[in-house]
């Protein structure tokens, strides 16, 4: 019975971690190509339809932050990316399977969250 009690607060434990160290892997830009996804003067975004990831990469060394923003049904959500150039932010949305998603790249001022420029809008489908 001792050991049933350890193996239940166990394994979800263990399950836990390594779901959440799955996550820290970096994504690779190189991979998609420079005209997959949508950019802007110092940021560029990708959206990965299957399990529904957004990235928002900060790609110039300019003191802004990278803002990625996204759309789908009636919803506009915006997420930025502080943590300075080549870093780059993940997001695991919830989308429904055949959703057409909206997206673009923009940069600006994190402090007061401001956007200064955004580039073009690009679509997928989740």
């Amino acid at each position: 019975m001792r050991n049933l009690k350890r193996a239940l607060v166990v394994l979800p434990a263990v399950a836990a971690l390594t779901l959440l160290g799955g996550a820290a892997q970096a994504f690779d830009w190189d991979s998609i190509g420079w005209d997959s996804g949508a950019n802007s003067d110092g940021s560029r975004t990708y959206f990965a339809p299957y399990g529904e990831h957004f990235y928002i990469l900060d790609n110039n060394s300019d003191g802004h932050s990278a803002v990625g923003e996204v759309e789908y049904g009636d919803r506009h959500l915006t997420y930025w990316n502080p943590d300075g150039v080549n870093s780059t932010r993940a997001v695991n949305l919830t989308i429904a399977e055949g959703t057409y998603v909206r997206y673009d790249a923009c940069y600006g001022e994190y402090k007061g969250y401001k956007i200064s420029a955004c580039g073009y809008w690009v679509g997928a489908t989740a």
